[in-house]
């Protein structure tokens, strides 16, 4: 039986928002990964779960373009250990561009992006689904993330939220867009509402037929090796990932 992938997205607000999507076009070589290898968390992980991402940038780039996009995962990384609260880290990070040239954003369904767990566009280049986006299933593990490469890091946040967990519960197998219906709960990222920056609980969360319980009540369910103390905030920063290049001439 055919799956449709779930395609989470987020409209432009006046501060930021985000979106889900895949793709693939002849250019560049493929990246490789080891086997085993895991870029989101896979269902009962036991904590810390620690991801190794694929991100292509689409176009031939400079270096110093990977090297910045670097210091967007650098920032989000230190965001989601906080959030999980020192349960989920990025660990490595791959870079190669140039790997789906002439591409725009909105074209994943005639890309190839079984190597790759996030592809990167120019600002330009990139035309939706909304502003930044999460596929299930795509990529090279089931899950699969597009951006552009000036994505704020509150939307990169909110897409990590999509990307990260494979959930249960009958909205789908990712944390929804908790937006799309009122009313909002005060501290979600899943709403879009980032101070402080946290998944909602039972303190603050308001069940509607969309979202039937808060985004860490389902968490817990379907990774009973997790915890959650509201504190929102890790015990010591993270790491940096590792990082490697690899720079199209």
């Amino acid at each position: 039986m055919n799956r449709r992938p779930i395609l989470a997205v987020v409209a432009a607000l006046a501060v930021v928002s985000t979106v889900s999507c895949k793709k693939h076009h002849g250019g560049g070589d493929s990246i490789l990964a080891p086997a085993m290898e895991i870029s989101y968390a896979p269902k009962s992980s036991k904590p810390p779960v620690v991801i190794t991402l694929n991100i292509g940038m689409t176009e031939n780039v400079a270096l110093s373009a990977m090297q910045a996009m670097f210091a967007r995962v650098v920032t989000v990384n230190q965001s989601l250990w906080n959030v999980t609260e020192g349960q989920v880290r990025i660990g490595k990070v791959r870079f190669r561009d140039n790997t789906h040239p002439g591409s725009k954003s909105n074209q994943y369904n005639s890309l190839d992006l079984s190597t790759v767990d996030m592809l990167v566009w120019a600002p330009g280049d990139f035309n939706g689904p909304g502003i930044s986006y999460v596929i299930v299933p795509g990529g090279r593990n089931g899950h699969f993330m597009g951006v552009p490469s000036n994505v704020a890091n509150t939307t990169f946040l909110h897409e990590f939220g999509h990307f990260t967990f494979v959930l249960g519960w009958p909205p789908g197998p990712v944390l929804i867009d908790e937006y799309n219906t009122l009313p909002d709960d005060v501290g979600c990222l899943m709403e879009l509402t980032f101070s402080p920056l946290r998944w909602c609980w039972t303190d603050n969360h308001q069940n509607q037929a969309s979202q039937p319980r808060s985004c860490w009540s389902q968490i817990l369910i379907d990774y009973p090796n997790f915890t959650y103390q509201n504190t929102n905030t890790a015990p010591a920063p993270p790491p940096d990932p590792d990082v490697e290049y690899t720079d199209t001439p």
